[in-house]
C-alpha cells in the first residue's frame, strides 16, 4: 500500500468511528506520545501541594510525579509557559520543600509542570517521594 492509501484507509476507518471512539483514540495516542518524549518514567501518586502563579495561591494534588516534573490535578487556568512556585509535602518524616516550575502541558484533567533549578537537595527529596510512592 502505498502512503495515499494509508492516510485514505485511516481517514474512512476513523470516519465511521463514533466521537466517543475517536474521543478515546485520541487520547490513547496522545498519551503514548507523551510517554516516549518523557525521560523518567512517571509514578502514580497522591500527594497535597500547595503553589503560586500570578500572584494566586493554590491547593491541589499531586497525581503523578518524575525527576522531572509532576501532574497536578487542578481546573484552575493555566497556559503553557506560566511559572509556578510548588511547595511539596510528602510526609511527617520530609519537610515541605518549595521548587521551581513551569507549565509544560495542559489537559482537561489538569496542568504537567516541569521542574526548573533543581538543587541536590531538591533531587534527593524528589528520589525519595518517588521511592516511596513505588512501596
Amino acid at each position: 500500500m502505498n502512503e495515499s492509501r494509508y492516510m485514505d484507509r485511516l481517514f474512512e476507518i476513523i470516519s465511521n468511528m463514533s466521537v466517543e471512539q475517536q474521543k478515546e483514540l485520541l487520547d490513547y495516542l496522545e498519551k503514548r506520545e507523551i510517554k516516549k518524549i518523557r525521560k523518567h518514567p512517571r509514578k502514580e501518586s497522591l500527594i497535597t501541594v500547595n503553589y503560586a502563579s500570578k500572584g494566586r495561591a493554590y491547593q491541589n494534588f499531586i497525581q503523578d510525579i518524575s525527576a522531572e516534573g509532576v501532574f497536578i490535578e487542578t481546573r484552575e487556568p493555566f497556559t503553557v509557559g506560566d511559572k509556578i512556585l510548588l511547595t511539596i509535602s510528602y510526609s511527617k518524616e520530609l519537610r515541605p520543600f518549595k521548587i521551581e516550575g513551569e507549565v509544560a502541558r495542559i489537559d482537561p484533567k489538569g496542568v504537567g509542570v516541569k521542574f526548573k533549578k533543581v538543587s541536590q537537595v531538591q533531587e534527593e527529596l524528589i528520589n525519595s517521594i518517588i521511592e516511596k510512592t513505588t512501596e
